[in-house]
């Protein structure tokens, strides 16, 4: 037996200790995805709400824009299919380009044709004007809402939700 593989925390860690969670990324039209007020389709895999982590995958079926914003936390992600860019920056993220975003850089995602990208958010995403003016905030809880809100909208049941919760 491989010590490794047989670890088990001691005390209350080893008695909760979280399962696995694996999640298949259903074809876009699954009720799972979610659509958002910038257009684009949204599929929340985990909402880390003492973390304030959020994975989710974005998904632009056409052209579109994800407004001016910044990150109160660091941002990672790693694009599936198409490709996205910010004009605010000198790259573009295609199929299989990994991206770190720093906390504090101000910009604006930016579709030309379509994309499907996996995110991870730590913290929350500030929505700024062109004066860099905050106007709108979100973060794992007020996107763990949207998403409750829209699966209860859609008959997906008042629990569907939880099963992100970690």
């Amino acid at each position: 037996m491989s010590a490794v593989k047989d670890f088990k925390p001691a005390g209350l860690a080893g008695i909760h200790l979280p399962k696995d969670l694996v999640i298949k990324i259903p074809e876009l039209g699954d009720p799972q995805w979610v659509k958002r007020p910038a257009g684009h389709w949204y599929l929340p895999l985990m909402f880390d709400v003492a973390g304030g982590v959020t994975v989710n995958v974005m998904r632009y079926e056409t052209p579109g824009i994800v407004g001016r914003h910044v990150h109160d936390g660091p941002v990672y992600s790693y694009t599936i299919e198409g490709s996205w860019h910010y004009p605010e920056h000198d790259w573009v993220a295609e199929a299989g380009s990994f991206v770190w975003e720093p906390t504090g850089d101000i910009h604006t995602l930016t579709v030309k044709e379509s994309m499907m990208a996996l995110y991870v958010m730590h913290g929350g995403l500030i929505t700024v004007d062109k004066d860099d003016t905050p106007i709108g905030y979100d973060n794992c809880l007020s996107l763990l809402g949207y998403c409750d809100q829209w699966y209860r909208d859609h008959g997906m049941g008042e629990d569907y939700v939880k099963q992100f919760i970690r």
